[in-house]
């Protein structure tokens, strides 16, 4: 274990007072898998099994009760255990990194509402995006930390006051930056308001991503009214409104982007300056 890593454990250790425990939903001693493959090609790979058994993409829905003790399932627990050893250095490029942790914290949901045994929604468990965990390398990663450390190039949460990984961290080296404000389109936070899930390859990052925002934002969780001069978005756009560029029109030039043609879209192309922008509830129920 290298200096950095004590200095970093040491400063987790007295923060942990402060903290609730972690969930560690791949613990030490737990066997993992055997496999002659990579370990994040295989968790792919299961992952997609998970998804072709037990997750309907167009309709959003997640049938973790089916999910909880299959065949399937046991076989990705023993994967993740893998996840422990895994050199996070062999993750190269930038679409290897954004696939892998976009797959990671899908996955991570899943495993985490069903061990935690949660029936309504993930608000049922206090901190549940702060202590669900995977220990990764020499490493634990949160949920909130893998979205926000990670996948947000280490900005703070839209609540929280400090960046998730502090200078001397050995994961801020893994952080993915720039940030690429489309994975907001692609992390599934187990709630009916969340995207609806997928699972990400690298060589195809860029398009599963466009094809995720386009998705999104010609869903019911966004509804353009010329009649009213708004545009009522998903709460998504709320808390992570810097990502897209920390202005109401900048909201508005991101929804062109991934806009169907049409009515509302011809709308806003005139009045770009001029739309009131509105906020949609957030149901947090499971999304099952």
């Amino acid at each position: 274990m290298t200096l950095q890593h004590i200095r970093y454990y040491l400063n987790i250790k007295g923060m942990a007072m402060f903290r609730r425990p972690p969930i560690i939903l791949n613990p030490k001693g737990n066997r993992p898998a055997v496999t002659e493959q990579p370990i994040d090609i295989a968790l792919t790979l299961a992952m997609a099994d998970l998804k072709a058994q037990f997750i309907d993409i167009d309709r959003g829905i997640v049938r973790y009760k089916d999910i909880r003790g299959s065949e399937a399932f046991e076989r990705y627990k023993a994967l993740a255990n893998g996840l422990q050893p895994f050199d996070l250095k062999r993750l190269e490029t930038r679409e290897q990194r954004l696939s892998f942790w976009i797959n990671i914290y899908n996955a991570a949901v899943i495993h985490g509402v069903i061990e935690l045994g949660l029936q309504k929604s993930v608000k049922e468990f206090p901190g549940f995006f702060d202590r669900v965990t995977y220990e990764i390398g020499e490493c634990p990663f949160s949920l909130n930390e893998i979205e926000h450390g990670i996948l947000r190039g280490n900005r703070r949460h839209p609540y929280g006051f400090l960046k998730p990984f502090r200078k001397g961290d050995p994961r801020l080296g893994f952080s993915v930056v720039p940030i690429d404000s489309r994975v907001h389109f692609a992390l599934v936070c187990g709630a009916r308001s969340c995207p609806p899930i997928g699972f990400y390859e690298a060589d195809q990052i860029d398009f599963q991503l466009q094809l995720a925002a386009t998705s999104f934002i010609n869903s019911p969780q966004v509804k353009i009214s010329p009649r009213e001069g708004t545009a009522y978005l998903s709460m998504i756009f709320k808390w992570y409104k810097t990502d897209f560029g920390g202005s109401d029109e900048s909201l508005v030039n991101t929804l062109l982007q991934f806009l169907d043609d049409g009515e509302a879209k011809t709308f806003l192309l005139q009045n770009r300056a001029g739309t009131r922008i509105r906020f949609l509830p957030y149901d947090w129920n499971l999304n099952e």
